[in-house]
C-alpha cells in the first residue's frame, strides 16, 4: 500500500490543526448543548491528552460521547486522538458519522482527509480536500496538501495548479516554490525547477532537499560543475547531521556528489566526502562499498581490500563484499585468498552454481586439479544441466589429459546447448590435435567460426584442422587470419610457422617460430618443442614435429 511522505503528514497535521484551532461554534450547528457530566469529563481528557496520556484521553472523551452521543465537536475530538494513537479506522468511522451528520463540518473533513490518506486511500482524500476548498478557498495550506495527494496519484498537471493556486494566497510562501520545483522535476522540465529551486534559495530556504533536487535538476540539464556547486554550498549552509540523526537527504546528497567527483576524475574529493559519511556513521555498508570501489578504480588495492574487510567486520554476511573482495585478490594475484574467499561465499550460498564454477577455476588456475574437479562437480549436483560447469569439467579433463571423460562432457555440454562456441571449439580442435574424427572436427570447428567470427583464436583451430587433413592453403589463410586478430599469441605463430614450412616457405617458418619464442614463457614446455624446430630447420630437416 503507498503511504504518505513525512512532508504531506506534517502538511496535512498543520491543515487539521488550523482546521480544528477555528471556534466550533462557527463551524457546527450543535444539536444541543452538552451536559455538565460531559463538560467534566471532557476537562479530564483534556488534562489526560496534555500530560501526553493519549489512550486516558480517548476513554473519558468516550465517557462524554455515552453522557452526550450527539456532539460533533466531542466525536471531533475523538477522532482525533484515535489518528493520533494509529488507530485510524475507527478515527475514519467517526468522522465519516460526523460528516452524514454535518456535511460542511471542515474539521471533520480534515480528519476524514488525513485518515483516507493514512490507509492510503489517496483518491478518496483528494476527493475530501477538493470539498474543503469549496467550503473554504482562502486557506493555502489546503491546497498544498492536495498538491501532494495529486502527485502521488501521479496527476503533476493537477498538484502544479494547486502549488499556484497556494503561491497566489500566500504569496510570502517560499516552500510552496520548492513543492513546485519537485513537480517540475516529474514533469521533467528541469529548466523552470532551477529557476523555482533558486527563487526559494533566494528568499532563504536552507534545506537539504531544496539543494539535493536542485543539484539534481542541474545534473539533468547536462550542467556538473553547477550540480557540484549546488552539493558543496549545501554542505557548507548545513553541515552534515546538524539535523540530528542520520538525515537521509544528507546521505543523498554526498552520494550523488561523490559520483559526479568520479565522473569529473577528481578521486580525491571523492575519498574526502566518503569518509565524511563514514565518520558520521561508521556502520553504515554503502559508503564503505563506495570507497571500496574508488579505491580500486585506482589501483589503491590494498586500501580497497582493508575497507571490504570493514564492510565484511560490521555485516559478515554480505554477499557483494565477499564478491568483490575475491575479485580484487584475483586482479592482485592473490589466489589463496581468492580461493577462500569463494569458499566463504560457497558456504553462504550453497545452492549458487555460479560460485562453483568460479571457485574450481581458481583451483585449476592454482594447478590443484583434484580440487577443480571436484568443485565442478558439486557444483553440478546442485544443478545437473548447468551448462558451463559441465563445460570448464570437460576443459578441466583435457588440462589433466583425461581424455575420455573429456569427450563425454563436451558433448554433454554441446547436448545441452549446440551452439556452445568454446566447446565446439574445444572439441573441433582436439580431435585435430589427436588427428581423430577430423572430418567431424571440421564441421565442429567451421560452426564455431560462423558463430563468432572474430575470435582469433577459433580461426586459428579452424586452419588447424585443415592442416591436420593436409588442405595447407586453407590452414595458410585461416592461420593468417589468426595471426592478425593474435598479433602476440605464441601457439597462432607456432601453427603458422608449421604451416610455412609444409609449402616449402623456409624462411617465413623460421621467421613465425622466432616471433613466437618471443611470447612464450620459460616454463611452457611448447617452447622447448619450439626450439627444437628451430635447430632442425637448420640442420636443414623438413619436419615440424
Amino acid at each position: 500500500m503507498r503511504t504518505m511522505s513525512k512532508i504531506t503528514v506534517l502538511l496535512v497535521s498543520l491543515f487539521l490543526a488550523g482546521a480544528c484551532s477555528v471556534s466550533h461554534r462557527a463551524l457546527v450547528r450543535e444539536p444541543h448543548e452538552p451536559t455538565k457530566a460531559a463538560y467534566f469529563n471532557y476537562i479530564r481528557a483534556v488534562a489526560a491528552e496534555s500530560s501526553g496520556d493519549f489512550e486516558g484521553a480517548i476513554g473519558y472523551l468516550k465517557n462524554v460521547l455515552r453522557e452526550d452521543p450527539e456532539s460533533v465537536y466531542l466525536r471531533s475530538e475523538v477522532s482525533r486522538l484515535l489518528l493520533k494513537t494509529g488507530k485510524v479506522e475507527e478515527a475514519v468511522r467517526i468522522a465519516e458519522s460526523i460528516m452524514e451528520q454535518v456535511p460542511d463540518h471542515v474539521s471533520a473533513l480534515a480528519l476524514l482527509g488525513e485518515g483516507y490518506s493514512s490507509l492510503g486511500r489517496f483518491k478518496k482524500a483528494i476527493a475530501v480536500y477538493e470539498k474543503a476548498i469549496k467550503l473554504d478557498p482562502d486557506r493555502a495550506e489546503t491546497y498544498i496538501v492536495l498538491s501532494h495527494l495529486y502527485s502521488i496519484e501521479k496527476e503533476y498537471e493537477s498538484a502544479l495548479r494547486m502549488l499556484e493556486q497556494a503561491g497566489k494566497l500566500d504569496t510570502g510562501n517560499i516552500v510552496v516554490k520548492y513543492y513546485m520545483g519537485r513537480v517540475y522535476i516529474e514533469l521533467k522540465r528541469f529548466k523552470e525547477a532551477v529557476k523555482v529551486f533558486e527563487e526559494a534559495a533566494g528568499a532563504g530556504l536552507g534545506f537539504e532537499p531544496l539543494y539535493f533536487f536542485l543539484g539534481l535538476s542541474y545534473e539533468e540539464l547536462g550542467n556538473p560543475d553547477k550540480a557540484i556547486e549546488t552539493y558543496e554550498k549545501a554542505i557548507a549552509l548545513v553541515p552534515f547531521g546538524s539535523h540530528g540523526g542520520h538525515n537521509s537527504y544528507s546521505e543523498r546528497l554526498r552520494d550523488r556528489l561523490v559520483k559526479l567527483y568520479l565522473k569529473q576524475k577528481t578521486p580525491d574529493k571523492a575519498v574526502e566526502q566518503l569518509r565524511s559519511m563514514i565518520r558520521r556513521n561508521p556502520e553504515k555498508i554503502e559508503p564503505r562499498m563506495l570507497l571500496a570501489a574508488v579505491y580500486a578504480g585506482t589501483k589503491q588495492y590494498q586500501k580497497a581490500i582493508e575497507e571490504l574487510h570493514s564492510v565484511i567486520s560490521i555485516d559478515p554476511g554480505n554477499v557483494k563484499a565477499i564478491f568483490t573482495l575475491s575479485s580484487l585478490f584475483i586482479e592482485t594475484e592473490k589466489y589463496e585468498e581468492a580461493i577462500e574467499q569463494f569458499k566463504l561465499l560457497a558456504t553462504l550460498l550453497p545452492e549458487n552454481p555460479d560460485i562453483y564454477l568460479d571457485l574450481g577455476f581458481l583451483y585449476a588456475q592454482a594447478g590443484d586439479y583434484e580440487r577443480a574437479e571436484d568443485t565442478y562437480k558439486k557444483g553440478l549436483s546442485v544443478d545437473p544441466e548447468n551448462v558451463e560447469l559441465t563445460f570448464r569439467l570437460g576443459a578441466l579433463y583435457e588440462m589433466i589429459k583425461k581424455y575420455d571423460e573429456m569427450f563425454v562432457q563436451l558433448k554433454k555440454t554441446l547436448g545441452l546447448d549446440p551452439d556452445h562456441i568454446d566447446a565446439l571449439n574445444y572439441l573441433g580442435y582436439t580431435y585435430a590435435e589427436r588427428e581423430i574424427n577430423l572430418d567431424e572436427a571440421l564441421k565442429l570447428v567451421e560452426k564455431a567460426v560462423r558463430l563468432a567470427p572474430d575470435r582469433g583464436y577459433i580461426r586459428d583451430s579452424l586452419g588447424w584442422v585443415y592442416f591436420k587433413k593436409g588442405m595447407y592453403d586453407d590452414a595458410l589463410r585461416e592461420i593468417k587470419k589468426a595471426a592478425e586478430m593474435m598479433k602476440d599469441d605464441p601457439v597462432v605463430l607456432d601453427h603458422l610457422g608449421d604451416v610455412y614450412l609444409k609449402l616449402n616457405d623456409k624462411n617465413a617458418a623460421l621467421d613465425a617460430w622466432k616471433r613466437s619464442l618471443q611470447f612464450y614463457e620459460k616454463e611452457d614446455g611448447i617452447k622447448a618443442k619450439v626450439e627444437k624446430k628451430i635447430e632442425r630447420l637448420g640442420r636443414g630437416e623438413n619436419n615440424s614435429r
